[in-house]
């Protein structure tokens, strides 16, 4: 095959994977967007994406989203690493903080999801370049070392998936140069389809300031995910998203006053408030807005064992009662 070169959207990444995988070619390709390019390496026994991860941490990502370390923790993880020259995972399975496969298979997730990405892209080339005619590429991956099984219809299934939810996606967020904006304290966020921790790690970036492009660049969680919560809160008229020119509208409080700015309240860190309500969806929502405002918000039934509460001092509690 030596090397062949075309137009993305005339063959389509989906038939390009799929003829490759089905061939068992084995080389390097390289798909072209703009200043952005990613580089997956065909091999005998799968796929690994060489070059051009978005993430420069997955690992240390997908520990804090999962709630297994805090940034405090993945700092001293990292200065180790550096200190040590050892691998993250095996730092992380050294300490016993994940077993070594649960790692594997989260590397792998990520890998998929930049390989999702793909299919989003408009306006791509490819080059192919077949066995070792292709040079490695010299800015290798975070993820260059996680293999995906050579069988990519699983892929491209979910792919295909993904493509039709962002065509509805699109309707509401066409651009990451626009503005999400926060409405009101949600009613309600009990929706399967919403994904708590990213809700918790997205509202929070929320602020009528960043683009969605912005709040995607910051996330803990892939471009994706970003893009379905944000069309998510979006549908439940939590967020706005609007162009960057348009007035501010909020964010609201539950009374529909205006918030008070950010620069106008105390600051929030190492301040815990205690939760307390039978109510999950409404507390749910509460815990959110909380911790939105930069507090740590520690939730509770009225039947829970409250000894956290004493032990972790928290300066306020909110207990929601009947009044009857």
């Amino acid at each position: 095959m030596g090397t062949i070169k075309g137009d993305v959207e005339v063959l389509g990444i989906s038939n390009i994977l799929q003829v490759l995988s089905m061939a068992g070619c084995k080389g390097y390709l390289t798909i072209f967007q703009d200043n952005q390019k990613k580089v997956i390496h065909f091999q005998d026994d799968g796929i690994r994406l060489v070059s051009g991860a978005r993430r420069t941490n997955p690992l240390g990502e997908i520990l804090m989203r999962t709630g297994k370390i805090t940034r405090d923790q993945l700092d001293e993880l990292l200065a180790e690493q550096r200190r040590t020259a050892t691998p993250l995972g095996e730092i992380v399975s050294r300490r016993g903080i994940l077993d070594p496969a649960i790692i594997q298979s989260a590397l792998r997730e990520q890998v998929a999801e930049e390989v999702y990405d793909l299919f989003t892209w408009s306006g791509a080339t490819f080059m192919f370049a077949e066995g070792g005619s292709g040079a490695a590429p010299g800015d290798p991956s975070p993820l260059a070392n996680v293999l995906l099984d050579a069988n990519v219809m699983s892929l491209m299934i979910e792919a295909a998936r993904r493509v039709d939810e962002l065509s509805r996606i699109q309707s509401v967020i066409p651009d990451v140069r626009l503005v999400a904006e926060r409405l009101e304290l949600p009613a309600s966020l009990d929706d399967p389809s919403l994904d708590r921790n990213a809700i918790e790690d997205i509202l929070p970036l929320v602020d009528g300031e960043r683009s969605v492009g912005h709040i995607i660049e910051e996330s803990l969680f892939p471009k994706f995910t970003v893009l379905r919560t944000l069309y998510g809160l979006a549908q439940r008229g939590v967020i706005k998203i609007k162009d960057r020119g348009e007035g501010s509208t909020g964010p609201h409080t539950v009374m529909r006053r205006q918030a008070t700015p950010a620069e106008e309240r105390g600051n929030a860190a190492g301040r815990s408030v205690m939760l307390v309500s039978e109510l999950p969806t409404f507390r749910q929502a509460l815990a959110l807005f909380i911790r939105s405002a930069g507090f740590d918000v520690i939730e509770s039934k009225p039947n829970d064992d409250t000894q956290d509460f004493s032990r972790r001092q928290a300066d306020v509690a909110v207990i929601d009662v009947p009044l009857e």
